[in-house]
């Protein structure tokens, strides 16, 4: 997630305690059950942020495989690279989703998980992910639909301001329902398409939904247009909401199973 973004040091914590959620570990082991990642191959992660499905790959494959991390970051590089330092069969590099630091034909399979979405040439990124994967292989994509996006406040006007500016945190608000096209026009053929919805009722610190408030509130401020204060105000609404049992989420997700024709 972390392609076309400048990740300060408050973004980078805020990803990672997003990605210790229930829901993110439940989205992890789609990509996984999807992928059916077999011992001695080679996966690629695409954007791998924390390296939490990495790290997960890497106990599928195991040491006779390999799994290669690319990402834009230095500081999700460093993070990643910490959490999978007991499995030396992991390696990082810097690198893009439209320039993949790879030989062709390299790997068995590939995933790239909330990463599509902030790419602007996703035509390129496709081609990237085609060229690398060895025929018949197969990569989980999994993308947003921020459009879906359902989020209960006590005060709406704010909440809808907010999402306004955090709007242009992704290059595509909308990419999912266009995968499946793009997809098939870069010669790729799709064997599994389903939804991931992230739906809570609860705004408890260990839900998706607030962690996201916490990511939310930090991107607009960095950007410059929402005060600190107007922020802190949002958050607390969205906190009575949470103290009156009212908490209302849902966001959904996308995971489609791709493969390059034998």
């Amino acid at each position: 997630m972390t392609q076309g973004m400048d990740y300060n040091f408050a973004l980078t914590q805020t990803l990672e305690s997003l990605y210790k959620t229930k829901e993110a570990a439940i989205r992890r082991k789609a990509v996984l059950d999807g992928l059916n990642l077999k011992r001695g191959e080679c996966v690629l992660d695409i954007g791998t942020g924390p390296g939490y499905v990495a790290f997960e790959m890497a106990e599928a494959v195991g040491p006779l495989g390999q799994v290669e991390c690319v990402d834009v970051s230095d500081a999700m590089i460093d993070s990643a690279s910490r959490r999978c330092l007991s499995r030396p069969w992991v390696c990082f590099q810097i690198g893009s989703a439209t320039e993949l630091p790879f030989k062709d034909s390299i790997c068995d399979a590939a995933a790239s998980v909330q990463v599509y979405e902030f790419v602007p040439d996703i035509a390129l990124a496709l081609k990237e992910l085609r060229r690398v994967l060895r025929p018949g292989g197969r990569a989980a994509i999994v993308s947003t639909d921020w459009t879906s996006l359902v989020w209960r406040s006590v005060n709406m006007e704010r909440m809808a301001r907010i999402l306004e500016v955090f709007k242009p945190h992704c290059a595509h608000f909308a990419l999912p329902p266009k995968l499946p096209t793009l997809l098939k026009a870069e010669g790729f053929t799709l064997s599994y398409q389903n939804v991931l919805p992230h739906f809570s009722a609860s705004g408890s610190e260990e839900t998706f939904s607030f962690q996201l408030a916490q990511f939310v509130a930090t991107f607009v401020i960095d950007q410059g247009i929402v005060g600190k204060q107007e922020a802190a105000a949002w958050l607390d609404d969205l906190r009575q909401t949470e103290a009156q049992g009212d908490w209302f989420f849902n966001v959904n997700q996308y995971l489609f199973i791709a493969h390059r024709p034998a």
